[in-house]
């Protein structure tokens, strides 16, 4: 599935809810204070995710934890 045309919904949720409050991945990352790789893997692999990192995200983008992974 290309993701370039896939509703949120479809998406990983930490992607999903980035998409939602519109941010874009460097926004989400300064705010977080996290890098940009560390986000992009994130949203790839949104289980694996560390607990600091899922904190910071979830903190931003005003969501529990548990949103963000599946």
């Amino acid at each position: 599935m290309n993701n370039a045309n896939a509703t949120p919904d479809a998406l990983s949720p930490l992607r999903a809810a980035r998409l939602r409050a519109g941010m874009s991945m460097e926004q989400l990352a300064v705010k977080a204070g996290i890098g940009r790789a560390t986000l992009y893997w994130a949203e790839k692999a949104p289980q694996r995710m560390s607990d600091r990192t899922a904190r910071a995200v979830a903190k931003v983008l005003r969501v529990s934890v548990e949103e963000l992974r599946p």
